[in-house]
């Protein structure tokens, strides 16, 4: 995968899917601003995705509790104090598919990718480390009070 396509493809999916369909005011921080201010990712909820096909390799969405929890509340209709954990937990599956689709989409609308079923970080199983991957493209995404990240691991296929 070409890193440089990714990261405008991932731009292009983040600016659509959540400020389309979770209604944020977003803005991807620059590589400056990261080195600045780095987020805060002890209350955190992380969410992957694998993904297979020209290349193979994961999505991973690190969202702050606070932020996952309104963005929720939002996407459900719903007050925030009538939340579940499944609620939180299905929506930010939801919010990585569609990440993840339309990223692979802008990237390149003639590939077929397969996405996995997207599943939570189990931190204690080592799910919040790079897997390994030969590529990596990050973006940090800021809103009004929070910030959030994906991260791509992929590895093209021979």
């Amino acid at each position: 995968m070409n890193p440089i396509l990714l990261t405008k493809a991932m731009k292009a999916s983040i600016s659509e899917v959540l400020e389309t369909m979770f209604f944020m005011v977003i803005d991807v921080v620059s590589e400056s601003e990261k080195k600045e201010s780095v987020p805060d990712s002890s209350h955190a909820i992380g969410v992957v995705l694998d993904f297979g096909g020209p290349a193979c390799g994961c999505f991973r969405l690190m969202v702050p509790s606070i932020l996952a929890h309104e963005s929720t509340a939002d996407f459900l209709g719903i007050d925030i104090d009538a939340l579940a954990r499944d609620d939180v937990c299905g929506t930010l599956m939801e919010m990585v598919n569609m990440l993840a689709g339309n990223t692979l989409s802008h990237y390149d609308a003639d590939l077929v990718f397969d996405l996995s079923v997207p599943r939570m970080i189990d931190e204690e199983a080592g799910d919040r480390s790079p897997s390994g991957q030969a590529g990596y493209c990050s973006l940090d995404i800021q809103t009004l009070a929070n910030r959030m990240s994906l991260v791509v691991n992929y590895e093209d296929k021979v």
